[in-house]
């Protein structure tokens, strides 16, 4: 088998009305057996084919959730055309914003066309017509009807199947490309990983533009005939227990959550509810840094649902790997580690703590699956011993093919082979332990954010001094997740009285939400000169987060939270 296609065509032949999705929306719940989202999908390749799309040509895919928004997915892969899931804006965003933000993208890729919806189109018509893309609506898709013997597309297997994009900046989100060779190595190796078969039955609510959302709960269970129980996010969000009642309802096996999604239904979910969780044999921490104290607090409040301790797992994933790359094992407990916290941090090197000793825990996540090489590498890229802190190193075949037309930002990743990914970690009897991230990286809720992403919208934003901002991020034991925090040099503070300055903290949080889709969790307005600078004349981020954690320890900042 070469291709994604060829494995859908494959499921679809074999038991045509089995059950491939079951779609919460807020009315109703769709079902879509494999056969049915097959058609589905070949009526968007047909779409495709009438605007005169060839094989490769880039499809954007925003849309809200439901049927349409697999479908038009589907039917670019079926048709050879490459698709790329994009966030469809919240309510509370700046639409126009939004779409202008991503208009350069759309530029850069080379995107033909964006399937998306009237609801959309409306607000938006102007923006795809400057971008240059053209618009398939969903609505005229389904008044076509089902594509008659609309053929699909024989992909090559070093084709490239689909992108993921990163978060940040339209001028800086990078396509990360993925081959049918890649994708297939990719849910095989996975699959072997977490046993991963026919009594399975997925349940999500994550978003289909993040690489766990579109890996794990939607492309990989397609490729190996699992169904999936899906709601929309926003809905997840606004009602978490819902997850559950459709947990309880389909007798979901197995579900993904980033670590912070953990501590929103800790607090939100009544664990007095009549919930079924008994079911689940694999609930898998992602994403984000695993902790023990999420775990922990999860098995305390639901247990009595049913949630055993050997189904709390972890995954070490990313998008340049297709998704995973080490797996904890499914079935035994979680493991944890307390390492001697003064030893990490002078020597950079795991060493068990001893009572009585400063310590950090941290939480397994996992052996390197099947087709996966993985190795830890000091800052001149030579392998170190285990228990030795240093970057990640993976290589195998499930790697990307590199980030789409962005040959110099592959070259500074890829080298002979090997995927160096600017996170930190170590090994420890076989298994990863994540400690941090080299690179500037902050992940909130799930989402990657990069720091220089952010600071280039607060640059931007009244009464800030261009190019005199930072961010960085902060893990809070109240959210289990990290937050963006933003220090800022305003142009004369002397003359900002309190209110003034809330107002424009107040306008800085909603320029970023409206740029990057990112609720910050505090702004600090502060005097010009404030901020400290490397030698090279950059704004340094470390230094800075030590001056904002010991200002805040004094109150001595000015500023808005």
């Amino acid at each position: 088998m070469r291709s994604v296609v060829a494995a859908l065509l494959d499921n679809a032949a074999a038991d045509p009305d089995r059950i491939a999705a079951y779609l919460y929306l807020d009315a109703a719940t769709h079902q879509l057996t494999r056969r049915g989202l097959l058609d589905l999908g070949l009526g968007w390749t047909a779409a495709y084919r009438r605007l005169g799309l060839e094989p490769g040509d880039i499809v954007i895919v925003m849309m809200g959730f439901g049927p349409a928004m697999l479908a038009a997915y589907l039917g670019a892969m079926l048709g050879g055309f490459v698709p790329s899931y994009m966030p469809y804006s919240a309510a509370r965003q700046d639409r126009e914003l939004f779409m202008q933000s991503h208009r350069r993208l759309f530029e850069r890729i080379g995107a033909k066309v964006v399937a998306t919806d009237s609801a959309w189109l409306a607000a938006n018509a102007e923006i795809f017509e400057a971008s240059g893309t053209q618009p398939v609506l969903a609505e005229d898709v389904a008044a076509a009807g089902a594509a008659v013997n609309e053929p699909p597309f024989e992909a090559k297997a070093e084709a490239i199947a689909l992108l993921q994009h990163s978060s940040g900046t339209t001028a800086l989100k990078k396509g990360v490309a993925l081959s049918h060779r890649a994708v297939l190595n990719q849910a095989r190796s996975y699959a072997r990983a977490i046993s991963l078969g026919e009594p399975d039955l997925i349940a999500s609510w994550l978003p289909l533009y993040h690489d766990m959302g579109l890996m794990a709960c939607f492309v990989i269970p397609l490729v190996m005939g699992v169904p999936v129980a899906q709601m929309d996010p926003f809905v997840w969000a606004r009602e978490p227990w819902r997850l559950f009642d459709m947990i309880g309802e389909r007798g979901a096996t197995l579900v993904w959550l980033p670590n912070f999604a953990y501590h929103h239904l800790v607090r939100t979910v009544d664990p007095a509810g009549r919930y079924d969780l008994s079911s689940v044999r694999g609930f898998i921490d992602c994403s984000e840094p695993c902790k023990p104290n999420t775990m922990r607090a999860f098995l305390e409040a639901f247990a009595g649902k049913g949630v055993q301790p050997q189904a709390l797992q972890a995954c070490y994933a990313m998008a340049e790997n297709g998704f995973a790359v080490a797996q904890t094992p499914l079935g035994q407990p979680p493991r944890y580690l307390v390492v001697d916290a003064e030893v990490m941090a002078a020597e950079r090197r795991c060493r068990p703590a001893s009572p009585g000793r400063p310590s950090l825990e941290f939480m397994s996540n996992g052996l390197v699956i099947e087709g996966v090489e993985l190795k830890i590498v000091d800052d001149d890229r030579r392998e170190l011993s285990e228990g030795a802190i240093g970057e990640i190193a993976i290589a195998g075949d499930c790697l990307f093919s590199g980030y789409f037309k962005l040959p110099e930002e592959t070259a500074a990743v890829l080298h002979s082979g090997w995927c160096h990914t600017g996170d930190l970690g170590f090994l420890h009897d076989g298994h990863l332990y994540v400690t941090g991230r080299k690179k500037d990286l902050i992940i909130v809720r799930g989402r990657n954010f990069y720091a220089h992403d952010i600071e280039y919208v607060v640059s931007a934003s009244e009464g800030v001094k261009p190019g005199r901002a930072v961010a960085f991020g902060l893990f809070r034991e109240e959210s289990g997740t990290e937050e963006a925090v933003v220090v800022a040099e305003t142009s004369d503070p002397a003359r900002l009285d309190p209110r003034e300055q809330l107002r424009r903290g107040v306008l800085i949080k909603q320029q970023v939400k409206d740029v990057l889709d990112l609720e910050l969790h505090t702004v600090r307005l502060v005097p010009p000169g404030w901020l400290i600078k490397t030698t090279s004349g950059k704004i340094s981020r470390a230094q800075n987060r030590e001056k904002y954690l010991d200002a805040e320890s004094k109150r001595g900042l000015i500023g808005v939270a």
